[in-house]
């Protein structure tokens, strides 16, 4: 584990106690050592003369496992023997044991283990602390250039406080919306018995989101381990990987005691600049008995955010009101609604005669920064109202309850059957008459026309005294001919019908007459 300066000190006074142990028996090493002793597999042993203890080595605790070591776990109660001061922090895990080598395993760092055979001991010093090793053996019998068989084995460490570390990340995610608006139909023309409905869609969508403010915070907590020292922590600091260092609270000035058993909390909060995965590791100095520690956690991002703005909005329209709230999460959403138009007060958009433009706007308002998108839709409406005025056999054909375009009531001036109602001799009802091409045949030329001029007098349109005229030749020649006799037609009688379909036709564009309905003029 990380250490300050004071304590890298410590250890080095250490060495230096070791290495004083060790010169009187520098001679006795060398021919050991030229006699070709096995290595540990991790570091080198150091021969120390006489029975040595962790104390005589510098370091404060040892737990002593005073026999020859069999495979198990030693720890206080069982048989190890732990040097004053008594502390049962450190388990070990002794394996694959023989007469003269064995392996270990800790649950916390060892900084040396002293393995005792013969009349001296063998020194395993491990820089930084170490949780395993393996082939720990005693001295080599210079008489026989084996091991000397394990005598005892003893395990030294150092109490450093615990530090453990929380990293709570947070971010925000701000959200951007759109809203779009459609009619089944946009320009529509009815006379004013009339009425029609518009169907009407109202989508609400995101268009994306932009996430910012990325951050991390926690706590830093260091726990003083050792049964009876305080721990002087002399400083606290957090490093984030690819950002640098970050400030600490702790709640007063260094240094600060922490009492045995005891745990100071410190905090923490950054700014990030994305939401890249990091490490977060903090690191604790300390000066005194219990030395300084470190730790760390990773610092990642979920999906989903700590904060959301404008994630909901409320949806609006000029004509209906409240719509509803639509949120990110059930984006798109459409609302359709229906409005019934016409001169009528019933209707829900009440229109006057000629031309009227009605707009119809959507809007999202977002819940946070109250940001509105619009979109707007406009019907135009041609109310025809004038009773003296003439409609063309193109309105007429088109108006009846068969469509397509909407019904004109003044379909009834005909009679029950309306467009139904028989059409004189030709077989067919008036809807199917005028729907009948012409193809050249003159009975049809003026069929057409004289229906037209026939349902604008109904209407209401006057007509002057040839109009009138015309249409009761007209109905004569119907009454008396059908579509097949028509059809042969040559020379003066061809046009005596050619004559009257003319002169019907200029009335219902207004040519003569009290004129066409403006805006009203369609093919003919």
């Amino acid at each position: 584990m990380p250490q300050d300066t004071c304590t890298q000190s410590r250890h080095g006074t250490r060495r230096l106690a070791v290495t004083t142990l060790l010169a009187a028996a520098l001679a006795m090493l060398v021919a050991m050592l030229m006699a070709g002793p096995a290595l540990a597999t991790h570091v080198d042993p150091v021969l120390v003369p006489g029975n040595p203890d962790c104390q005589d080595l510098g370091y404060e605790f040892g737990v002593k496992i005073d026999t020859s070591p069999t495979n198990g776990t030693y720890q206080l109660g069982d048989d190890a023997v732990v040097v004053v001061p008594s502390d049962d922090s450190l388990v070990v895990t002794i394996t694959n044991a023989t007469a003269t080598t064995f392996d270990w395993s800790t649950n916390i760092g060892v900084d040396a283990v002293i393995v005792k055979g013969g009349p001296n001991a063998n020194s395993y010093t491990y820089v930084p602390e170490a949780t395993a090793d393996t082939g720990l053996h005693a001295p080599v019998n210079p008489s026989n250039g084996t091991f000397y068989g394990l005598s005892h084995v003893e395990f030294c460490y150092d109490l450093e406080v615990v530090v453990t570390k929380t990293a709570v990340t947070s971010f925000t995610r701000t959200w951007d919306w759109d809203v779009t608006k459609e009619a089944d139909q946009t320009s529509v023309m009815i006379s004013d018995n009339q009425s029609f409905v518009v169907g009407y869609t109202v989508t609400a969508s995101t268009t994306g989101s932009v996430d910012s403010d990325w951050a991390v915070s926690g706590v830093i907590s260091i726990a003083n381990p050792h049964p009876t020292a305080a721990a002087s922590v002399t400083g606290v600091t957090d490093m984030v990987s690819g950002l640098g260092a970050v400030a600490v609270d702790c709640g007063g000035p260094f240094p600060i005691a922490v009492a045995a058993g005891a745990t100071l909390e410190c905090t923490y909060s950054t700014p990030l600049p994305d939401a890249s995965s990091r490490t977060n590791t903090a690191t604790a100095t300390t000066t005194g008995a219990v030395g300084g520690g470190q730790g760390s956690a990773p610092v990642t991002f979920s999906a989903t955010p700590t904060t959301e703005v404008d994630e909901c909005v409320d949806v609006t329209d000029t004509n209906v009101g409240i719509l509803g709230t639509v949120c990110a999460d059930g984006a798109p959403e459409a609302f359709v609604y229906t409005l019934s138009f016409g001169t009528a007060a019933d209707n829900d958009v009440v229109v006057a005669c000629g031309d009227t433009s009605h707009d119809n706007t959507a809007t999202v308002t977002t819940n946070d920064t109250g940001t509105e998108h619009d979109d707007t839709v406009t019907v135009d409406v041609e109310v025809l109202c004038a009773s003296s005025c003439t409609l063309t056999q193109g309105y007429w054909k088109t108006h009846s309850q068969q469509g397509p375009a909407p019904y004109d009531a003044d379909w009834a001036n005909l009679g029950p059957m309306e467009e139904q109602t028989t059409f004189f001799l030709s077989g067919k009802t008036w809807h199917q008459t005028f729907w009948t091409p012409p193809a050249g045949n003159v009975y049809y030329v003026l069929a057409h026309q004289y229906q037209a001029a026939t349902l604008n007098v109904l209407d209401g349109a006057s007509a002057p005294a040839e109009v009138t005229a015309a249409l009761s030749s007209a109905q004569t020649l119907f009454s008396t001919t059908t579509p097949a006799q028509a059809a042969g037609l040559k020379g003066g009688s061809k046009q005596a019908w050619t004559g009257l379909a003319s002169l019907l036709d200029d009335y219902n564009n207004g040519l003569v007459g009290p004129g066409h309905c403006d805006g009203g003029v369609m093919a003919g």
